[in-house]
């Protein structure tokens, strides 16, 4: 009789909790524009194991893949997107967005020849300073390092019709820097990728997927026409071309979590976009520690 009472108790706790969420989520962001192209970010696609969530398995990636073929779903660039949602032509048309933050070494070896084999494009996020190298710039509570893509890799990914964007030069918080430091960032990523790859650089990721006005300002002023975030301010329903929405993908999604990124007017999207936003805050530990490392080495 216990046992059943405190299965019971335990019950009504979950559905509780669920209704808090998707309360809190329906006032806070609520259901995405009609037109909006469900945009999904990933980070490492490997085999290597790290603590930190934000990875996925080839095994994963080759049938999420499969999985956007099979319902005849159109992949599109980030720039590509922009254009569709912009002159609405995305309205009613399934079409999504692959992008990559970071870009790992990993991709070229797990999830190019995936996106190669379905014939789909994708968009791949670089920060400029640590091209070939490790991530050191990252806090890895598991203490695994993986190496970045090399620029004979980068340029081979373009040439093949991968778009490549900015994740600026050091993926640190942009909203902490003064001007000098945003136009290193900003500006100075753009220009490293544009003389490598001989063609314009128009899309950006903020790191940690925060920013604020001046960093959008700025990013504007330094020839951006679009940027992506985790957690972006606005409605789900308002699109903003300088801070757009992405669903992250995860080493923890199921199937089911993937089609209800993808199809984001489902019933079960407010959990996805409410889970996704939970674990970019959780992104903030990178933020706290590189302060503080930054703080004691000005101190020296």
């Amino acid at each position: 009789m216990y046992i059943v009472i405190s299965l019971i108790i335990i019950i009504a706790l979950l559905y509780g909790l669920l209704l808090v969420g998707y309360l809190i989520w329906r006032s806070k962001f609520g259901k995405p524009a009609d037109n909006y192209i469900p945009i999904l970010a990933y980070h490492k696609v490997d085999k290597k194991f790290e603590i930190g969530g934000t990875w996925t398995t080839p095994g994963q990636f080759q049938k999420q893949m499969a999985y956007i073929k099979a319902k005849g779903i159109t992949p599109v660039t980030l720039s590509r997107a922009v254009e569709l949602m912009k002159s609405k032509e995305s309205r009613n048309k399934k079409y999504v967005c692959i992008t990559f933050d970071d870009a790992y070494e990993g991709l070229y070896n797990y999830a190019w020849p995936v996106l190669q084999k379905y014939g789909f494009p994708a968009t791949i996020f670089v920060v400029t300073d640590y091209v070939g190298k490790e991530n050191d710039w990252d806090v890895n509570w598991g203490g695994r390092k993986f190496r970045h893509l090399g620029w004979q890799q980068i340029i081979n990914m373009s040439k093949a019709g991968i778009e490549f964007g900015s994740h600026t030069r050091s993926h640190r918080d942009l909203r902490r820097g003064d001007d000098e430091d945003l136009k290193y960032e900003l500006a100075g990523s753009r220009i490293i990728l544009e003389e490598r790859l001989g063609k314009k650089i128009k899309t950006l990721s903020f790191p940690f997927g925060r920013y604020n006005h001046r960093v959008i300002t700025a990013a504007v002023e330094f020839g951006y026409e679009t940027a992506c975030s985790l957690s972006p301010q606005q409605r789900n329903n308002q699109i903003n071309f300088m801070a757009l929405r992405r669903s992250g993908i995860y080493i923890t999604d199921s199937m089911w979590d993937y089609q209800n990124k993808i199809f984001q007017e489902g019933r079960w999207y407010w959990l996805q976009d409410l889970w996704s936003r939970i674990v970019n805050l959780c992104a903030g530990g990178t933020i706290v520690v590189q302060n503080i490392l930054n703080t004691s080495h000005e101190k020296k």
